[in-house]
């Protein structure tokens, strides 16, 4: 009897182990696999304090919900919808008259898919399109500038911007800012190629990883020094989350460190 169960542990575990190289390989994302996971995001939506915009902003974003505009557009720029949004029909009904106005928007222009821009030199993106359909709801224009996360209260406050949006993660307790529930988080990842790419951590000693030139990129990376002895080569890439992908697409890298939202976008 003891003989038995020696020997269905012993199996058992040679099972467990056959497994575990399969388990170290990495969740594939269509033409992607993550390697490993280095952090964790939250992007929202800012406002002045006191500034009645963000009621008109969050009641027209509550009505699109409702009626599933936003849930299109996440579909049409997403593999999956992760954001969320509170959903109320005729939110908007609240208010006895809407001004109208020219809401300018603050926008990370590096941050692709959510806001980027085009080839024809233009603001694009799933945030980009949805600001414009709050717009279009309100009866307001939309005018987008380029911000990055970390200047959204002195963009706000010295009223350069209406409302910081568009790939933009703001740490919901900043100071001096409304900040509005975070509508989609996401991972801070390092991908390769499914195709060709190394399966995990230890098949990148020596590859090329391409990063982008902004400082919290680098200070993830920074903070883990046997992490970035591991490669070869570190590439800072100007141009984006979406530069970082076609250099790992063309074989310029082998590794890119990229968000989980960016490869929602271009995993496909």
């Amino acid at each position: 009897m003891l003989l038995k169960s020696v020997k269905r542990l012993l199996a058992t575990l040679l099972v467990i182990a056959l497994l575990l190289p399969a388990a170290g390989c990495g969740k594939v994302v269509g033409r992607y696999r993550i390697v490993d996971t280095l952090g964790e995001q939250s992007y929202a939506i800012a406002f002045r304090n006191e500034d009645y915009v963000r009621y008109y902003v969050e009641a027209a974003l509550q009505e699109l919900a409702a009626d599933g505009t936003i849930s299109g557009l996440a579909n049409s720029w997403f593999i999956e919808d992760n954001t969320y949004f509170a959903s109320r029909t005729n939110s908007l009904d609240q208010f006895q008259g809407i001004p109208q106005r020219t809401l300018i928007i603050g926008a990370d222009q590096d941050a692709y898919p959510l806001s980027y821009i085009d080839e024809s030199g233009q603001f694009a993106g799933f945030d980009v399109e949805l600001a414009r359909a709050v717009c279009s709801r309100l009866g307001w224009q939309a005018e987008f500038i380029s911000i990055k996360a970390e200047n959204a209260y002195v963009e706000l406050s010295s009223g350069n911007v209406d409302c910081a949006w568009g790939g933009l993660a703001i740490d919901p307790d900043t100071d001096g800012i409304t900040v509005l529930t975070p509508y989609l988080t996401d991972n801070l990842v390092i991908i390769t190629r499914s195709d060709i790419g190394a399966k995990t951590l230890r098949g990148l000693n020596g590859s090329r990883l391409a990063i982008t030139v902004e400082q919290k990129y680098i200070d993830l990376l920074s903070a883990d020094e046997k992490l970035m002895n591991r490669f070869g080569e570190i590439k800072r890439l100007t141009g984006g989350l979406q530069a970082l992908l076609n250099a790992l697409n063309s074989g310029e890298a082998d590794a890119a460190l990229v968000s989980t939202t960016a490869i929602q976008r271009f995993g496909a």
